[in-house]
């Protein structure tokens, strides 16, 4: 069974499936046949999500490393930038000059590997626009984990001889609580053990909160340690609209037990191994899935979803 006709599928198996006292049918809708318009943009009360790079640590023909794009009130933002990034995204119909941030959740290369070319590529094109255009004078954020990954950019920058950054690239490494605000979308970022911390309990590697302007809140885990360590602080206050949640990293008892009950309308999940992409695969994600209290499904690259 291919895997888009399963998901399809797979929501109506779901919403017979009764969970903790339940039916997932009270919380589950069976997915739509219909196809999603991968073309067109959010409306004013959405939030856009397109899966650029799903894979974990090691890509495959199909799945490119840790990439995702959100769109919403006009103004796109990247969150991870792994190898195969640029291409993707303009394979996706966002222009690369058009993004407004990018945001690292840690700094493994998986989650950065296409960061420096992404920079450079937003450079380029902005030679082709005249003084006056709006995207030769737009400025972006490019928000680090570590002081490390911002040297290393700047390593990058002057071995390739290319001087210096411009001034409207925005480097800011930031640690736990709100990053960004830019009256679009305000993001908080909450520590986890995905990598050892600083010797001061610093955490390099971090989870985030989107609030969107529009009532949207999504929450990404990023990577996270072998226990789970989901930041559930920053959804069981508001709860969250979608939760985009990677599948490599821990048992998968240990998610069950942790997002029981939470307060998610729905779990994309990404960044899976290959276990996921082995023969099998979808009966054991039916198994996992039908222990969760809210509908979930595996995304791979390419993948759009409107919240």
């Amino acid at each position: 069974m291919e895997r888009r006709d399963f998901l399809k599928r797979f929501g109506l198996i779901a919403a017979m499936a009764g969970v903790g006292g339940k039916t997932l049918a009270q919380e589950a809708k069976p997915e739509t046949a219909q196809p999603v318009d991968k073309k067109r943009l959010p409306n004013a009360d959405e939030v856009k999500l397109t899966f650029i790079g799903t894979s974990h640590g090691r890509v495959t023909t199909t799945r490119a490393h840790s990439c995702t794009l959100l769109q919403t009130g006009g103004k796109n933002y990247v969150i991870d930038a792994g190898e195969g990034a640029v291409a993707n995204i303009m394979k996706a119909g966002t222009h690369i000059s058009d993004i407004n941030a990018i945001f690292i959740t840690h700094p493994h290369l998986d989650h950065y590997g296409g960061l420096y070319g992404l920079q450079q590529q937003i450079s380029s094109f902005r030679k082709f626009y005249k003084e006056g255009e709006p995207r030769a004078a737009a400025t972006y954020d490019i928000l680090l984990p570590s002081e490390d990954l911002l040297k290393i950019m700047k390593d990058i920058k002057t071995a390739h001889h290319h001087g210096v950054y411009p001034k409207w690239h925005h480097f800011q490494v930031f640690k736990e609580g709100q990053i960004f605000d830019d009256g679009n979308i305000k993001v908080t970022a909450y520590g986890n053990d995905h990598m050892s911390r600083l010797p001061d309990g610093t955490p390099v590697a971090f989870s985030f909160l989107f609030e969107c302007a529009n009532g949207k809140r999504i929450f990404f885990s990023g990577d996270l340690h072998k226990s789970f360590d989901l930041p559930l602080e920053g959804i069981k206050k508001n709860g969250v609209d979608l939760l985009v949640c990677e599948l490599v990293h821990y048992p998968i008892k240990l998610a069950v037990e942790r997002l029981k009950d939470l307060p998610v309308k729905k779990t994309c999940f990404q960044h899976h191994g290959d276990a996921w992409e082995a023969k099998g695969w979808e009966e054991r994600f039916a198994k996992f899935s039908s222990q969760l209290t809210m509908p979930s499904e595996i995304m791979t690259d390419g993948d759009v979803r409107f919240v």
